[in-house]
């Protein structure tokens, strides 16, 4: 099982084997049919929430949109304090969650599944949480990647996008 991070506009081009899991406040709305999960033309599951790994309303209050505190990395507030949310997390328990629902998956679909938590933002958008979530899996032993991006590390991305602002 690995698990990654992506965004929902990337569903479109997941294997049957990922299964999108939101951490989004809002989901899109074509994410849950009917409030319901649902398999796409593709086969891939879509519709589980990872209600733990929601921003708290109040963080999302603390967004400054300042591009340049954002880039220096611990300037930002919502990231600060959505950082905080992840460390009040017991990781040997979100890690139990995500080996039952695999568990569950391969009971019911008979294939072993591969985790992608989705955010809104595309990767390149240093505004996203993407980068707290990673780091949190990272410092708890288990690092995580965008999918579809092995190739260009985050660091790799986070430097180009500085000598692009400066």
């Amino acid at each position: 099982m690995r698990i990654y991070t992506s965004y929902f506009y990337q569903i479109r081009n997941f294997p049957p084997n990922l299964v999108p899991l939101s951490t989004a406040v809002w989901a899109p709305k074509w994410f849950k049919k009917n409030n319901r999960q649902y398999k796409d033309s593709r086969g891939v599951i879509n519709g589980i929430e990872a209600r733990i790994f929601a921003p708290i309303d109040s963080h999302c209050l603390q967004c400054t949109n300042d591009m340049k505190v954002t880039i220096a990395g611990d300037g930002c507030p919502f990231k600060y304090w959505y950082r905080k949310q992840l460390d009040e997390l017991d990781f040997c328990w979100v890690w139990s969650k995500f080996v039952d629902l695999a568990k569950r998956i391969k009971e019911k679909e008979g294939f072993d599944p591969d985790f992608a938590l989705m955010l809104h933002e595309a990767p390149g958008n240093i505004c996203s949480e993407r980068s707290v979530i990673q780091d949190w899996f990272k410092d708890n032993g288990n690092p995580i990647w965008e999918w579809g991006y092995d190739t260009m590390s985050r660091d790799k991305l986070i430097t180009k996008l500085k000598q692009q602002t400066t």
